[in-house]
């Protein structure tokens, strides 16, 4: 078990979103393709809720082509943590 996403609740991430001050770690999220530190400027909350919704809407795929989702990945089940 990694970092958790803040968009999607992905669990898996191999460092933390942000740093203590704040700032984006620039990493991508396989599962939903948040780019923490790029994304979310100027402001964080509305960038992560719109990300959010837009993903949601699209029906919550699988970003990345490299990282394969987790065996039995269920993205409505992953969000209702949100």
């Amino acid at each position: 078990m990694g970092f958790k996403c803040s968009v999607c609740n992905y669990n898996n991430l191999f460092e933390p979103p942000y740093s203590k001050s704040g700032n984006g770690s620039y990493e991508i999220c396989p599962c939903c393709g948040f780019q923490f530190g790029y994304r979310d400027f100027p402001d964080k909350e509305e960038g992560i809720k719109k990300w959010r919704e837009n993903w949601i809407d699209r029906g919550c795929p699988w970003y990345s082509k490299r990282r394969l989702p987790p065996d039995g990945w269920d993205p409505r089940k992953q969000i209702e943590g949100i």
